[in-house]
């Protein structure tokens, strides 16, 4: 057995697999042996003349009589994109080339693996020099450490050739030398080799003489094209974002559980996108955790649409206890405009503020506070029962749950305090039945930053209460 170990120092191989054009974008993947053998025969030519040309022969003949297994790291498909210039007058006349690449972790490491190949000990000598040499294989960025390894290894994914394989996945081309014994071209096997692309354009060849295709099959995780992205950390600070809209018309106070709504089901959306995985959406948007079950603790985000004086939604406050981190922040950003009922017409969004939860600019601290939105309590009323009494401690519950202190005055009031009676208000989500609603005003013995929200999709703006 014979096996040789590629690392990449830059953690990526540029290379273009035969068949196709660099700007298709497509990664070669496993390296192909009809490059590596190439790459050898380019160090002995440049760097080790003193390696006999026989020897060099046998050990290129050998690897090539058999097409090599592979044990690939995991790796990632990407590219880059460049405008080059293409060297003439107008400095606005640029093509787009493309650089496919395959990214790979710190320290992956690729094998290729002869089963049935055994070099005699000068030959693994001279082979062991030739790999020291190489410090590329593909193009010139795919810096590459090669080596002989000895005894067995291990790494994610096994590749083999069709006629060999017993995994599933993908069935690639990859580009192996032709076998010595089934090579019938009349240049010599090592010319043939080392054919250059000026001698193909020239002999007006579809393919170098010393080169066949063999199908491996590749398993599909083997090569995946989209990272996984870990939940970005909040490194900018920012618990609350205040939005202003921008429409002729603007929602009426009432729509508060219909616009909060819509908001959450668009920052989804678009946070989707950022991450560039439909499986995943931030936990404080979505409001439940990655199994789907429910997030505890009132961790996720409260969406507050805030009314004017004349009953019209003119802005949004959006605030989290734990903080929002950059893709999130990003989503937010990028929130622009909301749908109106009845009208083809959108409701421009644009962010205005940013900062901490506790701000007093957009959370002045009160003692006092009363509804702005009705209260839903989110346990039902039990006929029999004392309802003020009932009410009343739903409402220390609810202060207790979101780290409030205990309310030390609570008065139901006779009618909001805004132009809209609470049964003027939705108050049900989705296929939920409607509910009764309530306003009161609270007292604090010390002051607490308004508004908040308690009770029944308190997430999505009922329930608010604003300083008196």
């Amino acid at each position: 057995m014979t096996t040789i170990e590629l690392k990449f120092p830059a953690h990526r191989f540029h290379a273009t697999p035969w068949g196709r054009h660099v700007n298709e974008g497509v990664p070669e993947w496993p390296p192909s042996p009809y490059r590596l053998l190439r790459a050898l025969y380019d160090a002995w030519k440049r760097k080790h003349p003193e390696i006999p040309e026989q020897e060099l022969l046998a050990i290129l003949q050998a690897l090539a009589r058999e097409a090599p297994g592979f044990l690939l790291p995991r790796a990632t498909a990407s590219h880059t994109r460049s405008y080059l210039h293409t060297n003439t007058f107008d400095p606005t006349d640029k093509t787009l080339i493309f650089d496919a690449f395959v990214a790979v972790p710190r320290d992956a490491k690729c094998y290729l693996r002869w089963d049935h190949v055994e070099l005699a000990d000068t030959q693994r000598q001279a082979l062991h020099t030739l790999l020291a040499s190489l410090n590329y294989m593909g193009r010139s960025e795919s810096w590459v450490e090669a080596a002989l390894v000895d005894g067995q290894v291990s790494s994610a994914w096994r590749c083999d050739p069709l006629d060999r394989s017993t995994e599933s996945g993908e069935a690639v081309p990859v580009a192996c030398a032709i076998p010595p014994d089934e090579y019938k071209e009349k240049r010599q096997w090592l010319d043939a080799l080392a054919y250059s692309t000026t001698e193909l354009l020239k002999d007006r060849r579809s393919g170098p003489p010393a080169m066949r295709l063999v199908h491996y099959v590749r398993p599909p995780e083997a090569l995946s094209t989209r990272i996984t992205r870990a939940p970005a950390k909040n490194k900018l600070g920012i618990q609350a974002v205040m939005l202003a809209l921008d429409s002729p018309v603007l929602p009426l106070v009432t729509a508060t559980l219909e616009v909060a709504e819509q908001v959450r089901t668009k920052l989804m959306g678009i946070h989707k996108r950022i991450v560039g995985d439909p499986s995943w959406v931030s936990p404080r948007f979505s409001g439940k955790n990655p199994d789907g079950s429910p997030l505890a603790g009132h961790q996720h985000t409260f969406i507050l649409p805030l009314g004017n004086d004349r009953g019209r939604i003119t802005r949004i406050l959006l605030f989290s206890r734990l903080g929002f981190n950059t893709d999130e922040i990003r989503a937010i950003l990028e929130l622009r405009e909301l749908y109106r009922r009845g009208s083809d017409k959108a409701i421009r969004v644009v962010t205005t503020w940013q900062g901490r939860a506790d701000d007093p600019k957009v959370r002045p601290p009160s003692r006092t506070v009363h509804s702005v939105t009705p209260f839903v309590p989110p346990r039902h009323w039990r006929p029999g029962r004392d309802e003020e009494k009932f009410l009343l401690e739903e409402i220390q519950r609810e202060c207790a749950n979101h780290g409030l202190p205990k309310a030390v005055q609570v008065e139901r009031l006779e009618h909001a305090a805004g132009l809209f009676e609470w049964v003027e208000f939705r108050r049900n989500r989705k296929e939920d039945p409607g509910r009764p609603g309530y306003v009161f005003r609270i007292g604090f013995a010390e002051a607490v930053p308004a508004p908040f929200s308690l009770g029944y999709a308190c997430h999505f703006g009922l329930g608010q209460f604003a300083p008196e």
